[in-house]
């Protein structure tokens, strides 16, 4: 879900798979290219950016640093 310009709220696996996507076209990257370095198929890749992750967040990880983004956990805001 976004929630500002470039930033993301994840609360899915399918707004990881959104950020994912959004921040490798962003930084001008294909699909072939990012997969190519980061060492796992294209095929696997989309699926990624459709939010399907089969129980492993590691290559998801590896797109996002080599697209230059960070993924930061921190608690949420107090709603009161």
């Amino acid at each position: 879900m976004v929630i500002r310009r470039d930033e993301y709220l994840v609360t899915t696996s399918r707004d990881l798979g959104a950020a994912l996507k959004h921040f490798r076209t962003a930084a001008e990257v294909t699909q072939a290219d990012a997969a190519e370095a980061t060492g796992i198929g294209q095929s696997y890749l989309s699926s990624l950016e459709g939010g399907k992750f089969g129980g492993s967040l590691t290559h998801a990880l590896r797109v996002l640093r080599f697209v230059g983004c960070e993924v930061i956990v921190r608690p949420r805001a107090s709603r009161g």
